[in-house]
């Protein structure tokens, strides 16, 4: 008997690992508030372009589960992070294939050492870079404490400029999504720009 796909089941899983987070910006804020709509974005995104809409969502729903273990002290639960999805999407009838490529979208979707190569690595990376964008991403965070190289003003400005630019202009590849996002990027820009 084939096991049946089941996307309902990892995304109630994920949720659960964020849940269950120490980090209380994880743990509080982090899945609703980013992973969820890094999915509808993705989803939204896949369907437009004719991707996979199934596998962009996985894409979004595994993305950033080592931050709710806190990778950030231990860069060695990146690659835990991806076994975990590996072994989720199995229990949940995925092929092996099906994971090579949400894991082909997740490994490049911070574009720091280029852009993703592939079509659906492209949708999560747009999708995530809207999520920072298009939301109160870049306001909730230091609230939470959750912004460790950023902990001044200063530093927190310098972040945010570095990452709004790497989010529009390196992150978003369908020119519909990026027209939508400059103006938001726009007036973060002009907000926290230093005074001349």
């Amino acid at each position: 008997m084939k096991i049946m796909r089941d996307l309902v089941s990892i995304q109630d899983t994920v949720e659960k690992v964020y849940a269950a987070s120490p980090d209380e910006a994880m743990s509080k804020w982090f899945y609703k508030g980013h992973v969820a709509v890094v999915a509808d974005y993705a989803e939204e995104i896949a369907e437009k372009a004719g991707a996979d809409k199934e596998l962009a969502v996985l894409s979004a729903l595994f993305h950033d589960v080592a931050r709710a273990w806190e990778v950030e002290k231990d860069p060695e639960l990146m690659n835990e992070s991806l076994e975990y999805a590996q072994k989720q999407m199995k229990e949940c009838g995925y092929s092996d294939d099906d994971f090579e490529q949400v894991k082909e979208a997740i490994v490049p979707h911070s574009c720091r050492t280029g852009p993703p190569g592939t079509e659906l690595g492209k949708i999560l990376a747009t999708a995530d870079a809207l999520a920072h964008l298009m939301t109160d991403f870049y306001f909730i965070l230091p609230f939470y404490g959750w912004l460790k190289a950023a902990d001044n003003f200063d530093g927190y400005r310098d972040w945010l400029l570095e990452k709004i630019d790497r989010d529009l202009n390196k992150k978003i590849f369908f020119e519909e999504y990026k027209e939508m996002a400059v103006p938001r990027y726009e007036a973060m820009k002009l907000i926290f720009s230093k005074p001349s």
